[in-house]
């Protein structure tokens, strides 16, 4: 195994030369990709064409003895053959070599990220794939020197240890490295465990219910049970390999103890008596621990300890040898989970929640939790520091602990995510990466037991999340509510975009930004709350629900049968089969309410066909000669003068003048006429008809076209140029050219991201074409899919177009003035990330409740985006890597949050209301620079009245009502 373990390797050849090499346009199809790494699996020689002597000087000799000696030395190892360096060309870096790497070069080179993250996902891949493309090639021999690659692996992770971010933002990214990159003495672990029955399972299929045993409650007795298992099979070379991993399981239970260990390390430290005496502090509490639960908070609080004084250290080599440590102490805290399964079930709810503490510094330790993640997972069950907490209270509380393995998953996501996906493209079996890291983390035993006791609070409460007629505790995350019917698409991977049904409801990898409308949406990864694809959900009443990865099996199991969905507003989540009693609720009018797009065409002006600067727009002229983006924005601008931009808009008028009056083809009318009569026709056709929707299509692409193809007039063109020397001083000014239509934040309907923005448009020729653009996006086929079928007239929409100046944040996002789960309006909403854009696009953003009363702010989720977005000079927006950073908003950064949307917002600006007139949350993008507020967009902020009204809906939550108050007795044993 230790052989299999140190094959994945990167020579620093391969990686120059794959930097050199850009992608060509002319690069063979995927699935020739995909047959050259299933063909190395089974080659002689593997990815290798022969084996070489690389030496220091560049140079390359024969595989003779001391060939590299008047080369300045040297290291023999296979050279890549064609269809490897091809592979790594075109980004996907297959086997690559340590041996010999220059450690500095290499992690310096801008897309190190994501070979580092490769290198990573390629062990996985050897452990669970039987060496995987290295699996014969393990016995070419002089291919692969075993020595060599573990001395590349110490200097690279020394090096990288050696970098402040690395034992601080990239702890996880680090900590994984340390634990698969072989670089010093093998010792079993679990996750070794867990990889090698997986790839016995894949071809012995009545292995399967073992594997399942040894991936979800493992314990000693599995050593056993595999060695009966290998009896039984007839194959010699077979039985080996089970015996192989009945040895491991054995060597992982019947490991050095973790006190011992901590003895024999402590001459190493000797120069540091602090460490000395922390060291001493932990092996005491392990000899004192009384049984298995003592030792498995011991351990807990032991990788804790390690990570929090890591920065102490100096020297990488210490630093790494406590790394190592603490993969120790994490195979002694796997153990004693194990030990402990059986024990759960005589356990009090106060015992569990200890366990559950124990387990949140362990996450912690291993880096699957930030500090601040953690600190606000002990506040929560520090505020359970009762006998008798009441029961709502105590259900909030499991609810809040439940976003732990989410929160767990957008933190490999953050370092993983695109190099798994990229890999995944030639090796599918790479999607199950992260899956890995969570399953053989210390996370599967919270999980197991956090999920005992939602039961049980649930079952206390009688209400449960129902999954196809099972009740589960955890796996749902509810983002917002309401109810549908449609096929359930679940497979793997995911369709694309644009061939997403409108009824069908759909498992997705996340909540992207340019989403079609859907009837449902479960997303595996949650992205933010307010982002414009969430907001617009909200608004319309589709249902949507973070899942966790343990329920996508489950899930895919029943891809493509029609079902429902239904998602309550206290967050309670049923899937169940369509059948007849679920249509008549549908037929009924208990369904959730349409909602119904209805433009004010008697306050509608078309008169105004001149620049507007945004100095001269207020509230009142949203919908008249603007949209709500720029008039809004003028309000704010004169409240706020110092925190908007200037800008430029471009009312409805010019837009009808440039494009719907003019001459439709040879038709002698114009194409405002010719659209009226398509809509007529159309409307005039059986609703639901397979014409009806093929004719729609063509009239909606070709009008698209048309405005695309609708060069501005010669007037326009003057009149822009002096209108942008008046507002912005110079035309080489950038601009983002932003779509506000008349049929967006009406009473009732959002649109939120619905058309496009330009951002930092620079140069005139490039502003003209970017305005065509922008009056032709209401008009794609994800803008018109989501509005049309909502909308009454729809021949009146009208798009006009803010110029805002391009201005850089350090930090961006949205607040929405109310608690987006209770509704309390005393708390803010927050979503952000750094740079550009922040949360809107669907970022996993930085989610915070922040109490405007008391200050008070609850952590919902760190910011988990791996890059962030920033102004280029020449003209657009640049994508670079996001810092990891526990904090997006600093603390006076919240506190001007405060002061802005407590005190000065109602002060200054015209009171937000819904369509009843009702005092309403506004919805608000904003952003810092340099400390100081910038304004980008205020809007109603609008969600569902259907689904907070539907009949189901409430029922679901009924159970809760009048049991809030009802105390739990903490000492009391569970009967879930």
């Amino acid at each position: 195994m230790r052989g299999l373990a140190l094959a994945l390797t990167l020579s620093v050849a391969a990686l120059q030369a794959a930097s050199a090499t850009e992608s060509r346009s002319d690069s063979p199809q995927l699935a020739q990709y995909q047959r050259w790494v299933t063909e190395m699996k089974q080659a002689p020689r593997g990815p290798f064409d022969q084996v070489l002597w690389f030496c220091r000087d560049g140079s390359t000799q024969p595989p003779r003895a001391y060939a590299c000696q008047d080369h300045g030395g040297g290291h023999q190892h296979g050279e890549l053959n064609e269809e490897a360096r091809e592979l790594q060309q075109q980004g996907y870096y297959v086997a690559t070599l340590l041996a010999g790497i220059d450690a500095p070069a290499v992690a310096a080179q801008d897309d190190f990220a994501d070979r580092y993250g490769q290198l990573l996902v390629q062990h996985y891949l050897m452990a669970a794939d039987n060496g995987w493309v290295f699996r014969r090639a393990l016995f070419y021999r002089g291919a692969i020197q075993e020595e060599d690659e573990s001395a590349g692996a110490q200097a690279l992770l020394e090096y990288l240890i050696a970098q402040p971010r690395y034992i601080d933002t990239h702890f996880l990214g680090l900590r994984t490295g340390v634990r698969l990159l072989p670089h010093g003495a093998a010792t079993a672990s679990q996750q070794q465990v867990r990889q090698l029955s997986a790839a016995l399972s894949d071809s012995n299929s009545d292995f399967m219910p073992l594997r399942a045993k040894i991936h979800g409650a493992p314990d000693a007795a599995d050593a056993t049970r595999v060695r009966e298992y290998a009896a039984r099979t007839k194959n010699p070379a077979l039985a080996a390999r089970f015996q192989q991993l009945a040895e491991m399981i054995d060597a992982v239970y019947t490991a050095q103890p973790l006190e011992q260990v901590l003895e024999e390390i402590r001459p190493r430290f000797s120069a540091a008596p602090w460490l000395l005496e922390l060291l001493e502090e932990h092996r005491q509490a392990l000899l004192d621990a009384p049984g298995y639960a003592a030792r498995y908070r011991a351990s807990g609080a032991l990788l804790a300890a390690l990570r929090e004084n890591l920065p102490r250290v100096n020297a990488p080599v210490a630093r790494l040898r406590l790394l190592d440590l603490s993969l120790q102490a994490e195979a002694e805290h796997l153990r004693s989970a194990s030990a402990l399964r059986p024990q759960i079930t005589g356990m009090t709810r106060a015992q569990r929640l200890e366990l559950i503490a124990g387990a949140l510094d362990a996450a912690f330790g291993v880096g699957l939790l930030k500090q601040r993640e953690r600190e606000a997972m002990h506040g929560a069950l520090a505020a359970l520091d009762t006998r008798d907490p009441a029961l709502g209270d105590y259900l909030a509380t499991l609810n809040y602990l439940g976003r732990v393995p989410g929160w767990a998953t957008q933190n490999l996501r953050f370092f993983f995510q695109e190099p798994m996906l990229k890999l995944a493209e030639v090796e599918p079996g790479a999607k199950l990466f992260i899956q890995d890291q969570l399953r053989g983390s210390p996370l599967l035993f919270y999980s197991s037991v956090l999920d005992g006791l939602v039961q049980d609070g649930n079952r206390l409460a009688g209400v449960q999340h129902r999954i196809f007629g099972e009740t589960v505790g955890v796996g749902f995350n509810a983002l917002n509510p309401g109810i549908a019917r449609g096929v359930l698409h679940a497979a793997d991977p995911a369709p694309a975009m644009d061939s997403l049904d409108s009824r069908g409801i759909y498992l997705l990898p996340e909540t992207v930004s340019d989403l079609p409308p859907v009837a449902g949406i479960l997303t595996a990864g949650e992205g933010n709350p307010l982002s414009h694809v969430q907001l617009l959900a909200r608004n319309l009443g589709i249902p949507n629900v973070a899942v966790a990865e343990s329920m996508t099996p489950r899930l895919r199991g029943h891809d493509g049968e029609e079902i429902v969905m239904a998602v309550s507003p206290a967050g309670l989540v049923e899937l169940n089969a369509f059948d007849d009693q679920w249509a008549d609720f549908f037929a009924s009018k208990d369904a959730s309410a349409e909602v119904v797009i209805r433009p004010d065409l008697d306050k509608l002006d078309l008169t105004p066909r001149q620049f507007i600067s945004l100095d001269e727009l207020r509230a009142e002229d949203s919908g008249r000669t603007v949209g709500p983006k720029a008039a809004k924005l003028g309000e704010l601008r004169k409240a706020f003068p110092g925190a908007v931009a200037p800008g430029l808009a471009i009312p409805f008028g010019m837009f009808r003048a440039e494009v719907l009056e003019r001459d439709y083809r040879d038709s002698g009318g114009s194409v405002f006429d010719w659209m009226v009569g398509q809509y007529r026709a159309l409307e005039a056709m059986p609703a639901d008809s397979a014409e009806r929707a093929a004719r729609t299509e063509a009239f909606r692409a070709e009008l698209h076209q048309l405005i695309l193809d609708s060069e501005p007039s010669a007037a326009f063109k003057t009149a822009l140029r002096t209108a942008m020397q008046a507002e912005f001083g110079e035309l080489s000014t950038g601009v983002f050219v932003r779509s506000d239509t008349n049929v967006e934040d009406l009473p009732g309907f959002t649109g939120a991201g619905l058309n496009l923005t330009l951002p930092n448009v620079v140069g005139f020729e490039a502003l003209v074409a970017g305005i065509r653009r922008v009056w032709a996006s209401p008009f794609t086929a994800r803008a018109f899919a989501w509005r049309q079928s909502h909308m009454l007239e729809p021949e009146h929409v009208y798009t006009s177009i803010l110029l805002l100046e391009a201005v850089p944040s350090d930090k961006s996002g949205v607040l929405v003035t109310q608690d987006l789960d209770s509704g309390d309006m005393g708390v803010l909403s927050v979503a952000v990330n750094e740079g550009l854009g922040g949360a809107v696009d669907g970022q996993a953003a930085e989610s915070l409740r922040v109490d405007t009363r008391s200050g008070a702010v609850r952590l919902m989720g760190t910011a988990t985006a791996a890059l962030r977005r920033v102004v280029v000079p020449a003209g657009g927006i640049a994508a670079v890597a996001a810092s990891g950073a526990d904090r997006v908003l600093q603390a006076e950064e919240i506190q001007r949050l405060i002061r802005f949307a407590r005190d000065e917002l109602p002060q200054r600006f015209p009171r937000i209301t819904d369509d009843a007139g009702r005092p309403a949350a506004a919805d608000i993008e904003f952003g810092f620079l340099n400390g100081e507020l910038r304004l980008f967009q205020i809007r109603p902020f609008l969600e569902s009245k259907g689904a907070r009204s539907n009949r189901y809906l409430i029922e679901m939550d009924r159970a809760l009502q009048g049991v809030k108050d009802q105390p739990v007795d903490l000492q009391e044993l569970p009967q879930a």
